[in-house]
């Protein structure tokens, strides 16, 4: 008896995996960065689509896979400091999932920052769900290159650089009130580390 329960239960448990499977042999493609992403049929014929982002709308939490590495460090920084967070494992990539609520437009949204190579990447949608089209787009991804541990530090650097930044930028007089239209960035080169701010 025991036998026929665990047979029937691992069927089951096949035919709902085999159900959920998403066929995407027939989606479009994007280049963004350095990959090339399936793109789900509903998000096709992009408002706006360059080397650093997908943008489906002008209203980019509808959909938009964008190339983080030239902003990373303000980007993540600001995401995680005014988003709820979850560290998630997506199609094999370990990723942070952030979700927001943007009272505006009444709706909920999701950001999925992950590593494909030695770039990152993050896949902006409608919902708090990481859906099985989301999951397709992270799998048509290269693997990333870091372990676990070296993708989350390599984040969690990037933070503690986002948050020195702020406090030197703080200590400016005309340092805004607000970050409206603010955006600092830091820049590494052959001639040291550069902080600055753009209005």
């Amino acid at each position: 008896m025991r036998y026929k329960i665990l047979i029937f239960a691992l069927a089951l448990f096949l035919l709902i995996n085999t159900a959920s499977a998403i066929d995407s042999s027939n989606w479009t493609t994007a280049t963004v960065g350095y990959e090339n992403f399936k793109i789900p049929p509903e998000y096709e014929n992009p408002y706006s689509s360059d080397f650093n982002m997908y943008e489906y709308d002008y209203d980019i939490d509808v959909f938009t896979v964008r190339y983080v590495n030239p902003r990373i460090i303000d980007l993540y920084g600001y995401f995680l400091e005014r988003n709820d967070f979850k560290k998630v494992k997506v199609a094999g990539h370990d990723a942070v999932h952030f979700t927001s609520h943007d009272r505006h437009d009444d709706a909920n949204n999701s950001k999925l920052w992950f590593s494909a190579g030695e770039e990152f990447y993050y896949i902006a949608w409608r919902g708090t769900n990481i859906t099985p089209e989301i999951k397709e787009v992270v799998k048509s991804a290269s693997k990333s290159k870091y372990s676990h541990d070296e993708f989350y530090d390599i984040l969690d650097e990037n933070y503690q650089n986002y948050k020195i930044t702020h406090a030197i930028e703080s200590q400016r007089y005309d340092y805004p009130t607000s970050d409206k239209g603010h955006h600092s960035f830091v820049s590494v080169g052959s001639n040291g580390v550069n902080f600055g701010v753009m209005t």
